[in-house]
């Protein structure tokens, strides 16, 4: 099994445990300290420590808490919500590097929905490729899209569990190699730190 399939193996695990193990954090949802440091754009609200560090690297995370899910993202990126949902909570969010070389998104409403702020734009992007598997009720698309201008590249994540009606989308943009190499680690953490609330 290649490398890039042991990965997608991976995030289907983690989506299932984040659905339907997701217990771990009810009690945080609806604890009463739900806010915590304020970001240039919105409070992140906790899910559990206000920051913390990954084991695999240096860098500092804090947390984002939406009213259907919660991670951690890292300390001093812009949080920038995007789609919202039938009471006004953020069912999307983008969240930038400082330097703007990269910048990852989670897309996550109560229910299934549609994505539509990660999908190609055709009059600036062009879609590079796309692979969609399917398992056990779960499909899991993934869509890597280049900016027309070769101002970026971006990859998105978006994953649909049929039987319990659910929808999780992760995306990573970055400018370059570079910004790939560094950030990569970085997004791994990003996306592991999901936790679903229960509803």
């Amino acid at each position: 099994m290649t490398l890039y399939r042991c990965r997608l193996n991976l995030y289907l695990i983690l989506l299932v445990a984040a659905i339907l193990l997701s217990g771990n954090l009810s009690a945080a949802s609806q604890a009463s300290d739900s806010v915590s440091a304020q970001t240039k754009t919105k409070k992140s609200q906790k899910i559990g420590n206000t920051s913390r560090k990954s084991a695999k690297d240096s860098v500092q995370y804090e947390a984002y808490r939406g009213m259907w899910y919660g991670l951690y993202f890292p300390l001093g990126w812009l949080v920038r919500p995007s789609l919202r949902g039938n009471r006004g909570e953020d069912d999307s969010v983008f969240f930038t590097a400082p330097d703007s070389t990269a910048e990852f998104y989670v897309y996550c409403p109560r229910y299934s929905g549609n994505p539509t702020d990660i999908e190609l734009n055709r009059a600036t992007e062009e879609q590079v490729s796309q692979t969609i598997e399917e398992k056990d009720g779960v499909r899991i698309r993934t869509v890597r899209i280049k900016a027309k201008d070769g101002s970026y590249i971006r990859i998105f994540e978006d994953t649909v569990a049929f039987i319990v009606g659910r929808r999780l989308v992760y995306g990573f943009k970055f400018r370059d190699a570079s910004a790939l190499k560094k950030y990569d680690p970085v997004y791994v953490y990003f996306k592991s730190s999901f936790r679903k609330f229960v509803d």
